[in-house]
C-alpha cells in the first residue's frame, strides 16, 4: 500500500455504503434533498425495512422470500392481514358499514382494526401507540356489538364515518395516503394489531366507551362538559409532550360577514357583521381552560356546536378582533376526551408501552384479553 492513501478494505467499505446510501433511495444532491417527501424525522422508521429488503436479495433466502411476496399478493389485502394474524384460524367478524359505497359487508373483526388505525393514527407515530391506537378500535368495535349496533345505519355495527364511528381506510386508501412508503407502514400497522389480538380496554368487566382525538393540547377533557355524560374514565388527565407536534397551536381567522353567515345558518339567527362584531363574547370555561359556551347576538351556544358552525380545530382557543374580523387562537385538535394521540406517541417514545398509555388515558380500566 502507498503511503498516503486509504487502505483498500476502507476504500471497499465507503463505496459498499454509497451503493447503499443510493439503493435505499437516499438523496445526493441539495436538490434533492430539498425534494424529500418524506421527512427525516420518518427516516428511523422507514430505514430498517429498506435495508431489510436489499438484504433479503442478497441472501440465499431470495427465491423463497419472492414466493412469499407472490402468494400473498394473491390473497389480497385482507386476505394478507388474517393469514399473518391468524394462522388460519377462525376470527370473529363484523358487520360494518362502508360510508364511501353506501353498503354494509361483513368483514374480520382484526381487519377491520388494521383499516381503522391505518386511517385514524399517523402509521410513522411510535408502534407503542399505534398498538395503544389498536386496543382502542378494537374495544370501539366491540362495544357497539354490544349495544345495539350503528344508531345511523340498520343492520351494521359500527360505520366508517369518523365523525359517527371510527374511520376506516382501504388498502388502496393506504396506498394513495402513504405513497412509497405503503409497505413499511403497512407492516407496522399489521405488526400493531398482531401484538394485541383479542385485547380490549375493560372497566367493571365489560369494554368501555372509547374516545379518542389527535392533540388535547396538554390536557384533556372530561367527558360531561362535551357529551354531556359522565364516565368515571373518561376523565381529564395530563397530556404531556405535545408542545412539538404540528397543529398544535392554530390560528384561523373570519371576517364579520362570514360568521353572521355561519353562526345564523347553525343557530337560526338573523345576524349582521356588526352584531357579531358586538356581540360575540365568550360565556363560560370548563375546569381545563376550553371554552364551554359562547354569546351570539342574543343567545348562548354550547362551544361544541360553535366549533362545529365554524370549522374551528378544538375548543380550547382564545380569540382577537381587528375592524375586519376575528382571528381564532386554537390549542389543540378534536373533542379532547379520552386518549390523545399525539400524548400517546410522546408517552411511547418516553418509554411507556401501550397498556400504560391506555391506562393513563383511561383512569381505572384493565386492559384484557377477552
Amino acid at each position: 500500500m502507498r503511503h498516503g492513501y486509504p487502505p483498500v478494505w476502507l476504500s471497499a467499505a465507503l463505496l459498499a455504503l454509497a451503493l447503499m446510501w443510493r439503493m435505499v433511495g437516499a438523496p445526493l444532491t441539495a436538490t434533492q434533498f430539498e425534494d424529500m417527501q418524506t421527512p427525516l424525522w420518518q427516516a428511523r422508521v422507514l430505514l430498517p425495512t429498506r435495508v431489510g429488503r436489499i438484504l433479503r436479495l442478497w441472501m440465499p433466502g431470495a427465491q423463497e422470500a419472492q414466493a412469499q411476496t407472490i402468494r400473498e399478493e394473491a390473497l389480497g389485502e385482507e386476505g394478507q392481514v388474517l393469514d399473518r394474524l391468524m394462522n388460519g384460524e377462525d376470527q370473529q367478524t363484523i358487520s360494518v358499514y362502508l360510508a364511501q359505497e353506501g353498503r354494509v359487508v361483513e368483514m374480520a373483526l382484526e381487519s377491520y382494526v388494521c383499516g381503522v388505525v391505518a386511517a385514524e393514527m399517523p402509521a410513522a407515530y411510535h408502534l407503542e401507540a399505534l398498538k395503544a391506537q389498536a386496543v382502542a378500535a378494537r374495544t370501539r368495535a366491540i362495544w357497539q356489538t354490544e349495544n345495539g349496533g350503528c344508531a345511523l345505519h340498520a343492520g351494521a355495527d359500527i360505520c366508517t364515518d369518523s365523525a359517527h364511528c371510527q374511520g376506516y381506510a382501504t388498502p388502496d386508501q393506504c396506498r394513495e395516503l402513504w405513497g412509497g412508503e405503503y409497505t413499511a407502514y403497512r407492516d407496522r400497522v399489521l405488526q400493531a394489531v398482531a401484538a394485541t389480538r383479542d385485547e380490549l380496554v375493560t372497566y367493571g368487566g365489560q369494554p368501555i366507551t372509547v374516545m379518542y382525538h389527535a392533540i388535547s393540547g396538554g390536557r384533556t377533557e372530561a367527558a360531561q362538559t362535551v357529551f354531556s355524560q359522565a364516565l368515571p374514565y373518561l376523565v381529564s388527565v395530563e397530556s404531556d409532550g405535545e408542545e412539538g407536534v404540528p397543529g398544535y397551536q392554530q390560528d384561523t381567522f373570519f371576517t364579520f360577514d362570514e360568521m353572521a353567515a355561519l353562526l345564523g345558518d347553525a343557530f337560526d339567527l338573523d345576524l349582521t357583521a356588526q352584531e357579531v362584531e358586538r356581540t360575540l363574547a365568550v360565556a363560560g370555561y370548563t375546569d381545563t381552560g376550553r371554552v364551554a359556551a359562547m354569546l351570539v347576538g342574543d343567545k348562548e351556544v354550547e362551544a361544541t356546536a360553535f366549533r362545529q358552525a365554524l370549522g374551528l380545530r378544538s375548543t380550547w382557543f382564545t380569540m382577537s378582533m381587528d375592524g375586519s374580523g376575528v382571528t381564532f387562537h386554537q390549542r389543540g385538535y378534536g373533542h379532547g376526551v379520552g386518549m390523545s394521540q399525539a400524548g400517546a406517541n410522546s408517552m411511547a417514545a418516553d418509554g411507556a408501552d401501550y397498556r400504560a398509555i391506555l391506562t393513563h388515558y383511561y383512569p381505572g380500566v384493565l386492559v384484557e384479553k377477552r
